[in-house]
């Protein structure tokens, strides 16, 4: 807190609230909600699992030991609302690695520079010509004999040493291929699961209250005395709460937000595509939750730079993957 500078409790929670408005008046930005269900797709549509759309005299990508990838989620752009920033036509495409122990769906540490066990592919051009029956014979297992084992349990409920070994049920997201749509385009706030927030927090606060502590006026650390300062705190926490499975806006992480030193990774600052468990906002249609199912509230983030969106260059993409 500022020196020589005393406040309550409650001065603090309606100035925190004051700072979250502004913030997050100014910080809107472009984003897409999905939607699954079980209705039938084309090879070359948007949906999560099931037979990538593979142009002719292409392959399926393979990991580093050259076992073949899977398909977690392709969309097909122009299929969606448009998107500042964000391609109009073409198909973008994340293959996974099975989970593993050590490196859940291939994602280890947040690495850029490789995408060793993982990948990011996108077709800038959709040939119409192409059959699902061609994309589905370059697949070295069928989707559905892989799936038969595809049991999606978060990782405590594994034997590991099974996984380890080949010998234990897969688990894929999602357990059986889904159709995405997509909800009209919006303009999200930034929430406090996303690095900008405590940038921006911190920033505003400084500006009204310079040499405050931010710890002291952050809407997470916070204590409301009594009802009627706690029940403005929750409006406030509920007002910051972010999630959901999108393109756009700003990422959820769980456990924590691996750009959030100021770092380098910083520049990464554009949430390519994200799948969430946020079974209060998603997904909608009528299947079971846990046909998407991440690990129990989890989250994979892909967060790409700009410049490299603008280049649709999706080469040097950040995939990260944590479940809480």
């Amino acid at each position: 807190m500022a020196k020589g500078v005393e406040m309550t409790q409650g001065e603090k929670i309606r100035l925190c609230q004051e700072i979250v408005d502004k913030i997050q008046q100014e910080s809107l930005r472009p984003a897409c909600y999905l939607e699954f269900s079980q209705e039938a797709f084309g090879v070359a549509d948007s949906h999560l699992g099931g037979v990538p759309y593979v142009p002719r005299g292409g392959d399926i990508p393979t990991d580093s030991g050259g076992s073949q990838l899977w398909l977690c989620a392709q969309i097909n752009f122009a299929q969606m609302p448009p998107m500042d920033g964000f391609p109009d036509h073409g198909i973008l495409q994340l293959f996974l690695s099975d989970f593993d122990a050590d490196g859940g769906f291939g994602f280890y540490g947040g690495e850029y520079d490789e995408q060793a066990d993982w990948r990011v592919v996108y077709h800038e051009t959709v040939d119409a010509a192409v059959t699902e029956a061609e994309c589905r014979a370059k697949l070295a297992v069928p989707w559905e004999e892989a799936s038969k084992a595809n049991m999606p349990r978060p990782p405590h409920q594994f034997d590991l040493k099974d996984i380890e070994t080949g010998h234990g049920d897969l688990w894929r997201i999602p357990a059986h291929p889904l159709k995405i749509s997509f909800r009209p385009a919006v303009r999200e706030a930034v929430g406090d699961e996303d690095f900008h927030f405590d940038v921006l927090f911190d920033a505003e606060l400084a500006r009204r209250v310079p040499g405050a502590d931010p710890e002291e006026f952050r809407p997470y650390r916070l204590r409301g005395d009594g009802p009627e300062e706690q029940a403005v705190l929750d409006r406030v926490q509920a007002q910051i709460a972010s999630g959901g499975c999108k393109l756009g806006g700003y990422a959820h992480f769980e456990q924590y937000d691996i750009r959030e030193d100021g770092g380098e990774l910083a520049a990464w600052d554009v949430l390519l595509f994200q799948l969430h468990d946020d079974f209060t906002g998603f997904p909608a249609g009528a299947f079971p939750e846990m046909d998407v199912y991440l690990g129990g509230f989890g989250a994979l983030n892909l967060v790409i730079r700009p410049e490299d969106l603008a280049r649709r260059d999706f080469s040097r993409v950040l995939g990260y993957w944590a479940t809480s």
